[in-house]
């Protein structure tokens, strides 16, 4: 097993970790971020803080010879200048997918200066779902490497769900419970924050002591690393969550079954108003603060997608609520999403306005004139979301991002954050660049220009045929656009996946819900968008970005000839025309495998790479094939059959990412396509398919597939291209 981080701390023990202002800046942390990020250069800056009653964060640039000076009010704007200065000045982008040419430092001529003012106090980053989606079982290395780009990106404000598990044991450890009675209420780490969420619990444990001591370990650092560098971290508060068997356990409490979420049961509710209620909200806050630390913001998920208060009057339990959480943290803000219809109208009219944080959904992809009038007045933060599941899909919002979102605070006054609210991170770092610079302006931003300067930062060197390359981007994949309400909903600002990933049917759109039906762009343009990938010099086969994003778009050219092919194999079916049906399944079958040869010339899209994360958090074989289990099933059926098929969750999270695509995808289209073709065959009914089986299957195998990548992406690449333009397979 790999040990995770310092030993200082077992579970049955702890030392108080008190927050670090973000207003006191750590001149070795941000020297340790320059360093780590861009070797060579961190002797040459200079930081300067100068904190004032500024609420929003700015900072100053200014180079002189071989010295760069970074003013700013608080360490996030310190770092959020340096981050700035290596695009706008050295023109390298640091990201989570691939980085540029490295450049030894050079002054740049006449000196680089900016100053430069956020729009809003707040630039947060996570969906719950991502410590499912993508970190769940990350180490500290991968957290730290992941912070640097999120405090160069601008992000001041962060939620950290790991190790909540180990505060809710602790707690109810007060209450009656056994450590080993709360393990076995307790979900695995990939599926723990639903359970935290109040939909689901139980899923795939009990976790060991040693795993939950661990996660507390790994938390710390995480927490610490993210005070040095200015952030904030936000942690889930306690509105009433209780195990399933607390009523039984306390028959006098007043406990509310909350039903099923997706086929699963929900852990009870506790009513804030019975006397039980702020003992244990008093007791969860004082060990979370002793594991810790301090936050200033906490998110309470009251009913999150269902549940029911039964015969509780919601106003005097969001009092209590509201009551216990400025009884731990005076002035603490709560944080609920604002979508559908959350938050609900009682806890707009019992918490005050300036201690909300609404996390909104809505208008990433639906206009509205003022949301902050829809929550009654209430704090809300704008909240981007263009992946859902993790899915590795190209595409989004870019204009909504760049043009339209800059001007939104002037117009909306409780509009007081922006933040990332993907459910999956580490992919489309186009959009991610752009989303985080947007609280920097406040006019819009000239897309065209600024796509220019990205295939500049991206790769740390220009070429015409990137630049046209990305160009043609702006206009296909990024040219998606928030509509007004009643041409669609929130659902579809997902940009266009893969049906490759989707459980096999002729009628299919989408590969589950929350993904995009429309069609937006000519799939034409895009395949002449990977023609100008392959003309870039040989050289840039060198750049890590560059290779990651050659994968990427030829990937989602791929995917597209899907949605192309489908209907005519269908038509071919309908039509009982069985030679027409057997080459278009072919070629099908052959896409696939194009698809899963690219997928492992980047590590990024191999399937070995997320499964190398839980082996390393392992203490036992047993334990092992637990959490390979888990990491797998996410994947695929999401859980148990109940989540898969009641609750239609089966690919939701479904990934293009190679030997999950030869091993499981390809597999069911090729059993999918010989039961059509034996039923055109004999002239009946094909037969009905029960997909889970296969699905449960491979989530409990232990087969090893390797992170390394394997061939050459240009040359797997070029073979496509020669196909699709050439072969004249369908």
């Amino acid at each position: 097993m790999v040990r995770r981080r310092l030993g200082w701390m077992v579970f049955g023990a702890s030392l108080p970790l008190m927050m670090t202002s973000i207003k006191a800046a750590d001149d070795r942390a941000l020297q340790q971020v320059v360093g780590r990020q861009f070797p060579g250069w961190e002797d040459h800056f200079r930081f300067v803080l100068t904190p004032d009653e500024d609420k929003h964060d700015h900072f100053s640039i200014a180079e002189n010879g071989s010295k760069i000076t970074v003013s700013g009010n608080t360490s996030s704007a310190l770092l959020t200048g340096v981050g700035w200065y290596f695009k706008y000045g050295a023109h390298q982008l640091m990201s989570s997918n691939g980085v540029p040419v490295e450049h030894p430092f050079v002054a740049s001529r006449g000196g680089f200066h900016a100053n430069k003012r956020s729009s809003v106090q707040y630039r947060y980053a996570l969906n719950q779902n991502v410590d499912g989606y993508t970190t769940a079982y990350w180490s500290d290395t991968d957290w730290q490497h992941e912070l640097d780009i999120y405090a160069l990106s601008g992000i001041n404000t962060m939620l950290v769900e790991r190790a909540t598990e180990a505060v809710i044991a602790k707690t109810f450890s007060h209450f009656g419970y056994t450590e080993d009675d709360i393990r076995a209420t307790l979900s695995m780490p990939a599926h723990l924050n639903w359970q935290l969420m109040g939909n689901l619990c139980c899923f795939g444990g009990p976790p060991s002591k040693a795993l939950l001591k661990e996660r507390i370990l790994s938390t710390q650092h995480i927490v610490k690393q993210m005070r040095s560098l200015g952030m904030m971290p936000v942690f889930p508060g306690f509105y009433g969550m209780v195990p399933g068997d607390f009523a039984k356990r306390f028959p006098k409490a007043h406990v509310i079954n909350q039903g099923t979420w997706n086929g699963s049961n929900r852990p009870a509710w506790l009513d804030p108003r019975d006397p039980l209620f702020p003992k244990i909200a008093r007791e969860y806050y004082k060990v979370q603060k002793e594991l810790f630390g301090d936050s200033s913001i906490y998110d309470l998920e009251l009913f999150q997608e269902g549940g029911m208060a039964g015969d509780v009057p919601l106003k005097p339990a969001i009092s209590v609520i509201e009551q216990s959480l400025q009884e731990a943290h005076p002035g603490a803000r709560w944080m609920i999403l604002g979508w559908r219809d959350q938050p609900a109208k009682e806890i707009l009219e019992v918490v005050p306005h300036d201690k909300m944080f609404i996390v909104d959904l809505h208008q990433n992809a639906v206009r509205r004139p003022d949301r902050g009038a829809d929550f009654l007045g209430a704090d809300y933060v704008y909240s981007g979301l263009w992946d859902y599941g993790g899915r590795v899909a190209l595409g989004g919002e870019a204009y909504d991002y760049g043009v339209r979102l800059p001007t939104l605070p002037a117009t909306q006054p409780s509009m007081v954050g922006m933040g990332i609210y993907t459910e999956g991170m580490d992919n489309n770092p186009y959009l991610f660049d752009l989303f985080n610079e947007a609280s920097w302006h406040d006019k819009p931003m000239e897309l065209e220009e600024w796509t220019k300067a990205f295939a500049v930062r991206r790769y740390g060197v220009s070429d015409l045929h990137l630049q046209k390359a990305w160009q043609g981007l702006l206009k296909t994949v990024y040219s998606k656009t928030a509509t007004l309400p009643h041409v669609r909903d929130e659902d579809d600002a997902a940009p266009i996946e893969s049906l490759f990933n989707a459980t096999p049917d002729l009628d299919l759109k989408r590969s589950n819900f929350h993904g995009s039906v429309e069609v937006y762009y000519d799939f034409s343009a895009l395949q002449a968008v990977m023609e100008e990938f392959l003309k870039a010099p040989a050289s840039f086969d060198q750049i890590s970005a560059y290779r990651y994003d050659l994968v990427d778009v030829t990937r989602q050219v791929l995917a597209n000839q899907a949605r192309i092919l489908l209907p005519k194999i269908k038509v071919a079916y309908e039509a009982g025309d069985l030679a027409h049906f057997q080459k278009m399944t072919q070629a099908w079958l052959a896409l696939m495998d194009m698809q899963d040869e690219l997928l492992g010339t980047n590590e990024f899209f191999r399937l070995g790479r997320w499964l190398s994360f839980p082996s390393g958090w392992a203490h036992s074989p047993q334990e092992a094939r637990q959490l390979s289990y888990d990491a797998r099933s996410l994947l695929t059926s999401w859980g148990n059959r109940s989540a898969s098929d009641a609750g239609q969750l089966h690919d939701y999270a479904n990934k293009d990412w190679q030997g999950l695509t030869r091993d499981l995808y390809r597999k069911r289209w090729e059993a999918y396509f010989a039961s059509l073709e034996v039923a055109l065959k004999v002239k009946a009914r094909p037969k009905k398919i029960d997909w889970y089986p296969m699905a449960d299957d491979w989530n409990h195998q232990m087969n090893v597939y390797t992170a390394a990548p394997q061939g050459s992406a240009r040359e797997v690449a070029a073979k496509i291209d020669h196909f699709l333009r050439t072969q004249d397979a369908y």
